[in-house]
């Protein structure tokens, strides 16, 4: 989870893989945050 440039709260999910010391992330997908997973990113 994450804050957007517009001040939303997001949820990534993304893979992530390391060859020969090169980082390659892909963002599989990303929405807004429900109002429960709202609350718990506050807490």
């Amino acid at each position: 989870m994450g804050i957007a440039s517009n001040g939303n709260l997001i949820v990534v999910v993304h893979t992530y893989k390391e060859i020969n010391e090169t980082v390659s992330i892909r963002i599989i997908s990303a929405r807004k945050a429900t109002q429960k997973e709202k609350k718990q990113y506050k807490e």
